[in-house]
């Protein structure tokens, strides 16, 4: 009887075994499922891209060769100031294998605005070290502006704008570096795009397209 007892014991449990194996292996393909069907759209080339075009050094190099060409200029690196400098490039890729490319207008005047800001900071604080060379009082960055409108009769910010560097490339020097148009074909994470070779990824509202050793990293736009 207990023979019988414990051989009816182990055919309950392995019934229970195989229940939960089953039950497992569903929930793990449906998940699998469920992950596929979540990920389809993200990977997929398809639709509007940002490319956030850094020219924060280009900024700086154009802004501190500037300010040495002043006395006690190169005591003073705007870098101090100045903050990310990003031009938005919108890439296009339609479902009809068509691709264009534009630069952001909006972005590129307001990184305009911020590079000369950080400049006009740094003209200040060029000021200040001056008047500290001198022997004068060395006062607060408002102070050295206060101090510029009097001598000059306008605001560093005005000053620059009129007689300042640009600090950044122009609209038409980057619409022809960026800008354009073309077609494309795609087959897994291999595209070509009028006729030349690039390595795609994509993953997460994240694309880098790599090709002649460079890598252009965009975000998926609205």
């Amino acid at each position: 009887m207990k023979n019988e007892r414990s051989g009816a014991g182990r055919g309950h449990k392995m019934v229970v075994l195989l229940l939960l194996l089953v039950v497992f292996l569903l929930a793990a393909i449906s998940c699998a499922l469920a992950l596929r069907v979540y990920r389809g759209p993200n990977t997929s080339p398809v639709g509007r891209w940002r490319m956030r075009l850094d020219l924060t050094e280009t900024a700086r190099a154009r802004a501190n060769g500037w300010l040495q060409r002043a006395e006690l200029g190169e005591r003073v690196d705007t870098a101090d100031a100045l903050p990310l400098i990003q031009v938005g490039v919108l890439l296009e890729l339609t479902p009809e294998g068509g691709w264009s490319r534009e630069v952001e207008e909006s972005s590129l005047a307001a990184a305009e605005k911020e590079a000369e800001n950080a400049l006009a900071a740094s003209l200040r604080e060029l000021l200040l070290l001056r008047f500290s060379d001198a022997g004068r009082a060395v006062g607060t960055p408002e102070d050295a502006e206060t101090r510029f409108q009097k001598a000059v009769g306008m605001s560093s910010d005005q000053y620059l704008e009129s007689y300042g560097p640009r600090l950044l490339p122009t609209l038409e020097e980057l619409r022809e570096t960026y800008e354009g148009s073309g077609s494309y074909e795609i087959d897994g994470q291999r595209m070509r795009i009028d006729g030349q070779p690039v390595r795609c990824l994509v993953d997460d509202g994240v694309m880098a397209l790599v090709r002649d050793g460079k890598t252009e990293v965009y975000e998926r736009a609205n």
